[in-house]
């Protein structure tokens, strides 16, 4: 999982081309320590995914600038912009169910 800043997001995250799930987390909070295997585990079936985490306690502008108002906060970007979040502890299906969905909508507009 890569370690963002706000010196390596916008390379990292905003000027990426694919899927980048990033976690908004805190060192303060459990149910942020509680999503880290469930993230490793989702990254493990998600190869085409690159998962990313930054720690919204120390860039609070970034985390502000894509609406994350608590954590843990997951939000999927594609091609740098902004898709889908989840905010809580959320089970890995529901992470693969956010995964598969968002690449479905890529298949179905490049048919398009």
């Amino acid at each position: 999982m890569i370690e963002l800043t706000k010196d390596n997001f916008d390379h990292e995250v905003t000027e990426a081309a694919g899927r980048v799930l990033v976690d908004f987390w805190s060192p303060g909070c459990g149910p942020c320590r509680v999503m880290e295997p469930v993230l490793a585990n989702v990254a493990s079936r998600h190869p085409d995914v690159k998962f990313a985490k930054m720690n919204a306690a120390e860039n609070p502008d970034v985390a502000w600038a894509f609406n994350v108002v608590a954590v843990p906060t997951l939000v999927l970007f594609e091609n740098g912009c902004p898709l889908a979040d989840l905010t809580g502890a959320v089970p890995a299906q529901r992470i693969d169910e956010l995964l598969r969905a968002a690449a479905e909508d890529g298949e179905n507009a490049e048919k398009r």
